[in-house]
C-alpha cells in the first residue's frame, strides 16, 4: 500500500523513504508505541530527525504510514461462490489484526490523530475505506446473486467482523482462528431474509 501522509515535495527519494518506514516497523516492534519516537526512529535509519520531519509532520502520520504498508486491502475475487469470497474476507481481516504491531498500536495512533482531522481522514482512507470498499463489492455481489438479502447492511456487516476480531485480539485473548472466520462469515450467510429476484408475493 502506497504512503499517504509522507509529503510529496519531501527530499531523499523513495529510497530513504523506505529505510525510514522500515526502521518505525523495527522501533515499534521492539519498543512499543508509546515508546516510539521521531529521535528513535531517525537513529535506527541513520539519518537526521530533520530529514523525517520533511516526510512527515509527527510521529502519528510517520507510524501510520509504515502500519498502511503491511496492512491488507486486497481485492476480493470472484471466485463464482459467495461463501468463498467472503471466508477471503474475513481471513483477510483476521491477518491484519492478528499482526501485533498493528494491533497494539491502532488505538494509540487514532486517539494521537483526532486532534488532526486532515490527519484522521487520510488515516481513514489508509486503513479502512479501500479495504471496506473492496469488502462491500464482495458482499453486494453475493447479494446480486441472491446468496444474501437485499437489504443488507455492509457497513454494520464489516463493523460486527472487524470489531469482533480486534475485541479478541486486544481484550478477551481468544483465538483468532478457522473456527471464528467460519462463525463469521456464517453469521452473515444463514442471516435470513428476503433474496434479490424472490417475489414480494406469496405462493409459486
Amino acid at each position: 500500500m502506497a504512503s499517504v501522509f509522507s509529503s510529496p515535495q519531501a527530499a531523499g527519494g523513495p529510497r530513504s523513504l523506505a529505510k525510514i518506514l522500515d526502521a518505525a516497523r523495527g522501533v515499534l516492534s521492539e519498543h512499543g508505541y508509546p515508546a516510539l519516537t521521531i529521535e528513535a526512529v531517525a537513529a535506527a535509519a541513520g539519518v537526521g530527525k530533520s530529514t523525517i520531519y520533511r516526510w512527515w509532520p509527527n510521529k502519528e502520520a510517520l507510524v501510520a504510514d509504515a502500519l498502511a504498508e503491511v496492512f491488507r486491502a486486497d481485492d476480493i475475487p470472484d471466485l463464482g461462490d459467495t461463501r468463498a469470497e467472503l471466508r477471503y474476507a474475513v481471513d483477510m481481516t483476521i491477518d491484519n489484526y492478528a499482526n501485533e504491531d498493528i494491533a497494539a498500536s491502532l488505538p494509540a495512533l487514532a486517539a494521537g490523530l483526532l486532534p488532526h482531522p486532515e490527519l484522521m481522514t487520510r488515516f481513514r482512507e489508509a486503513f479502512l475505506f479501500r479495504k471496506r470498499e473492496n469488502i462491500a463489492v464482495a458482499l453486494r455481489r453475493a447479494v446480486g446473486r441472491g446468496d444474501l438479502p437485499d437489504d443488507l447492511d455492509t457497513d454494520l456487516v464489516q463493523d460486527i467482523w472487524a470489531g469482533t476480531i480486534l475485541y479478541r485480539r486486544l481484550m478477551t485473548g481468544s483465538p483468532l482462528d478457522a473456527d471464528l472466520a467460519e462463525h463469521l462469515v456464517r453469521l452473515v450467510t444463514d442471516t435470513p431474509g428476503r433474496r434479490s429476484g424472490e417475489s414480494d408475493r406469496g405462493g409459486a
